[in-house]
């Protein structure tokens, strides 16, 4: 996107007093980092300013400043999160922004109006979205793909007579064993070669005349974001999907833990929890195609991980790595090691072999001996190196958890 676009708008919206957090809501997407460095340049160009927390235009009359309460904010409660239970804390490799319980809702009632009682359902990667339909007990028979097997072992508890798991990588499952579909709703990730997977897939268990709704980023997310949603409406139109409307901002999704720390490290706070948003594309299958399934590029390297409450640890092991005899050496590769960012862009994030739910992120020079010494407690220095990380990060979630139960109150205030 152009940075004198996204100026303008930013003075527009500053024509009235505006915290940072309301400035994210309206800025389509577009990270608060990149906002806070925007409102900064502005600033200095003398077109705006900043007073008791709220950024104004510069203007001689400061009277605005005597009515600062935004009376659009949500009424946020605790479980407007919506998260589960049979789910871990999000960690930064996952890419996993997650549906508040609000949005959950809007999907729900979305399902019963695009389809009949009879109609089935597919879900591609929304564990959450399974869990509230079954919750909510809607006629639709609804069927979810999901590889994490644990997740669809806790899921199962949720699962109603016309419901059903099939336990299946999304990336290898085979349309003939899923089965036909009136409508599918998915959330892959926001990636070209992530979605083009999920929309091949799509396309296969669709009826004709069926429907695909899909989220998408929003189009401030990221530079050239505005070209990469033509390449998807376009790689649709090949599967034999036609657009029928496209809704912006329909969904909002939680701040994740390790998101709340990049923020912090690159200097922003009082961010609202649920400041992003992702744009519903609808579809319709108009015919049917005989394309084949694009090619996706599978890590080589693996992450090993170890929980200890809620902070993961990942470490990338080598699968051709030979464990050596030598003293283990843990390098920090960022100012405060957490890395101030959640962008898959950042270089940085691929001299990293050691990841933790927090974001931070170092390189060790023997990451299969280190993972070792971590499972079997071996080395003094290692293990006390990773209890310093455990009681941060425990601090750290801890004032995240504050800081969500504070913009909640706050807003029901």
């Amino acid at each position: 996107m152009k940075k004198d676009h996204l100026k303008n708008t930013l003075i527009r919206i500053c024509s009235q007093p505006r915290t940072l957090e309301f400035i994210s809501k309206k800025m389509g997407g577009l990270d608060p980092i990149k906002i806070s460095h925007l409102l900064k340049e502005l600033e200095k160009e003398n077109k705006i300013f900043k007073k008791d927390g709220y950024w104004s235009i510069k203007i001689k009359n400061e009277e605005l400043f005597l009515d600062l309460i935004d009376q659009d904010s949500e009424l946020y409660l605790k479980k407007h999160m919506g998260y589960f239970n049979f789910l871990k804390n999000p960690h930064p490799l996952d890419f996993e922004w997650r549906n508040t319980a609000k949005s959950l809702n809007f999907l729900t009632d979305l399902i019963e109006n695009l389809n009949g009682k009879t109609d089935k359902v597919l879900l591609l990667g929304m564990p959450t979205l399974y869990a509230n339909c079954n919750q909510r007990n809607i006629p639709q028979n609804v069927t979810l793909v999901e590889r994490n097997k644990p997740i669809v072992e806790a899921l199962e508890k949720f699962s109603k007579k016309n419901s059903k798991i099939i336990l299946e990588d999304i990336f290898s499952a085979k349309p003939d064993k899923i089965g036909k579909f009136y409508s599918v709703i998915m959330d892959p990730p926001w990636y070209s070669n992530f979605l083009y997977q999920f929309v091949w897939l799509a396309s296969k268990c669709l009826l004709p005349g069926g429907v695909l709704v899909i989220s998408i980023p929003p189009i401030n997310t990221r530079e050239r974001i505005d070209k990469e949603r033509i390449d998807w409406f376009s790689y649709c139109q090949k599967q034999g999907l036609c657009i029928e409307k496209l809704e912006p901002e329909k969904l909002e999704y939680a701040m994740p833990f390790f998101e709340f720390n990049a923020f912090r490290q690159a200097g922003v706070s009082n961010t609202l929890p649920f400041w992003r948003k992702g744009d519903l594309a609808f579809f319709r299958k108009v015919e049917q195609t005989n394309s084949k399934r694009p090619k996706l590029e599978v890590e080589k390297n693996n992450w090993e991980e170890l929980q200890i409450e809620s902070m993961r640890l990942r470490v990338k092991i080598n699968s051709n790595q030979i464990e050596k005899d030598e003293e283990i050496k843990i390098t920090s590769l960022v100012e405060g090691d957490i890395l101030p960012s959640v962008s898959r862009s950042t270089k940085i994030r691929d001299e990293a072999n050691v990841w933790t739910t927090g974001n931070r992120i170092f390189k060790v020079n023997n990451p299969k001996k280190f993972w070792n010494i971590l499972i079997k407690e071996e080395n003094h220095f290692v293990c006390d190196w990773f209890e310093m990380i455990i009681n941060l990060e425990d601090k750290e979630y801890k004032d995240y958890l504050a800081h969500i139960y504070y913009e909640m109150e706050r807003d029901a205030n």
